[in-house]
């Protein structure tokens, strides 16, 4: 290789003059940019600024900053924010805002920035500036509590007075922040809060910036509003609704949320944040009242008044009957009842209550008092505050016996009791002193066994209907088992013997014996009794039938022959 030496003084000149040349073409060749400095605003936001040193020559595609929360920034990392094309030689700023910091805020609030500028060669970068961008300090709330619209402010330091920035909450709902300065956060209570998870209608509020949330409190107060209540008219039985903002969800409620209609208190059946809800309960006394609400020590009455609709009374059936029958009112919304027994409703006749018993809001069936007199009774319905009588009298007949058969019989011995009676009942009825139950009742019979115990001859029958004894005007003759003969008078082991008499019971227990032998019973009536003659007896003897608890013994002998 060669190296040439340069002796002649002007020509080192022009060498070094077309050096310099070449050094200053190189640099106008392409762009500088300097970062500057950022500056933090708030805890969200902050200025950026550069300095285009000089563009170069090439055509400029975008200039600006990019930033982050790491100092490796370049073109793939960081977000970038472009100023446009056309830069100018000298300095530029740019606040950026939104920022949220990732992971813990309170360890990690150092924000990195650069300026940039690109052309269609490359892009050329400054230097990585940084700032430690502030945190947010809440101190206090006042009030601690409050009422839907409210304005409550949050002191602490905040190093902003854009509201934009901030964002209050009460538990899960938004506020609407109305004034933001380095000093302080005045924000309204909002609608729709839900407490149903913390005691004594508290709700914690937080303070959101720079997408972190810092705790304001835990326990603030939230006041109930109630505005109104519908429907406005009704039955009794009505749901009414309580609607306002910020309604306890649930019982546990501190301000103790009390409903009145009048002066009578009712219980809250359900609870949500936009209504609480009331039934217009039978007892109410009013055909209009007021609606209040007590909450917060604090009683407000409800707009309006709520208007009772009466029930209607279309008929009665069937309308006459006996103390203790049943019968039916048919109408129209009749306050139902979870029990069968209805006390919603109440039923006189005339003066006199009756029980009742729900069977839909169009149908209630009633007992007549087996107390009541006989006569002709007007029916008074009574729902809440309306008593409405029915269009038909009920009549109340009495009971009676008119006849019975047969007229005589054995213990056992099935009688009918004809007459006026309740069907389906037991009744008691009485032979002489002696009573049993019937088993079978309809609208004019009893059916009832001569009852064990009495002694034979002539009793009067007696019905006990209610508290009042029925008596039929012509005797019964009890008759005493007895017997008069039996044919044949002598048989082999396995003949049939008829014994004949009287009282006995048909289908009642009987034991026949042939000496100390007993045998099979083919069959009882009234007058006759077949046996079997039993085998291992000879000879002559007696023949006895024990019937109803009284043995008999025949006078005569029987003879088993071979």
């Amino acid at each position: 290789m060669k190296s040439y030496i340069i002796k002649s003084p002007l020509l080192l000149f022009m060498f070094s003059l077309f050096l310099l040349q070449s050094c200053k073409e190189e640099e106008d060749l392409h762009p500088e940019v300097q970062t500057l400095e950022i500056t933090a605003v708030s805890p969200s936001s902050a200025t950026l600024k550069g300095n285009v040193v000089t563009k170069g020559k090439f055509t400029v595609l975008d200039y600006g900053f990019v930033y982050g929360y790491s100092p490796d920034l370049n073109e793939t990392r960081g977000s970038r924010v472009s100023l446009g094309k056309d830069p100018q030689a000298g300095t530029y700023t740019k606040e950026v805002t939104g920022l949220s910091t990732p992971g813990n805020y309170y360890y990690d609030r150092t924000l990195y920035a650069r300026a940039f500028l690109t052309n269609e060669k490359g892009t050329v970068f400054g230097q990585v500036a940084s700032v430690t961008l502030p945190s947010p300090r809440v101190q206090s709330i006042i009030p601690s509590s409050g009422k839907a619209g409210d304005r409550i402010t949050i002191n602490g330091d905040f190093y902003t007075s854009n509201i934009s920035e901030v964002e209050v909450i009460f538990g899960s709902v938004s506020a609407k922040v109305v004034e933001v300065t380095p000093s302080k956060v005045v924000a309204e209570v909002p609608i729709g809060i839900t407490y149903s998870y913390y005691n004594y209608n508290q709700t914690p509020v937080a303070l959101k910036m720079a997408n972190q949330s810092f705790n304001v409190t835990s326990s603030f107060k939230v006041l109930a509003t109630v505005k109104d209540f519908a429907p406005k008219s009704g039955y009794t039985g009505t749901t009414l609704t309580i609607s306002g903002d910020n309604l306890p969800t649930s019982s546990y409620y501190y301000g103790g949320l009390r409903v009145y209609l009048d002066q009578q208190e009712v219980s809250i059946t359900s609870y949500s944040s936009s209504g609480v809800q009331v039934v217009v309960p039978h007892t109410i006394s009013s055909a209009k009242f007021t609606v209040s609400v007590l909450a917060d020590g604090v009683k407000t009455t409800l707009p309006g008044e709520f208007t009772v609709t009466p029930h209607t009374v279309s008929s009665i059936s069937p309308n006459s009957g006996l103390p203790g029958s049943s019968f039916s009112v048919f109408g129209s919304n009749f306050p139902g009842s979870s029990y069968y027994y209805n006390s919603n409703v109440t039923v006189k006749l005339g003066d006199v209550p009756a029980s009742t018993s729900f069977v839909s809001s169009g149908q209630v069936n009633v007992t007549v008092p087996y107390n009541l007199p006989v006569g002709n009774y007007t029916v008074k319905v009574t729902a809440g505050p309306h008593t409405i009588d029915a269009p038909q009298q009920y009549q109340v007949i009495a009971p009676s016996i008119t006849g019975f058969s047969p007229t005589s019989g054995g213990i056992g011995r099935e009688v009918t009791i004809n007459g006026v009676f309740l069907p389906g009942q037991y009744y008691t009825v009485y032979f002489g002193t002696v009573s049993t139950s019937s088993y079978y009742s309809s609208s004019n019979s009893i059916r009832v066994n001569v009852p064990a115990g009495i002694d034979a001859g002539a009793v009067k029958i007696a019905v006990l209907h209610g508290n009042e004894k029925l008596v039929a005007e012509d005797n019964f003759t009890v008759l005493a088992p007895s017997i008069a003969s039996f044919s044949p008078a002598s048989g082999v082991a396995g003949s049939v013997v008829t014994i004949t008499g009287s009282g006995f019971t048909p289908n009642h227990y009987t034991t026949v014996k042939f000496g100390t032998v007993a045998t099979t019973v083919l069959g009882v009536t009234e007058n006759t009794i077949r046996a079997v003659v039993p085998s291992g007896v000879t000879g002559s003897m007696k023949i006895s039938v024990i019937h109803n608890g009284q043995t008999l013994i025949s006078t005569e002998n029987f003879t088993v022959t071979n």
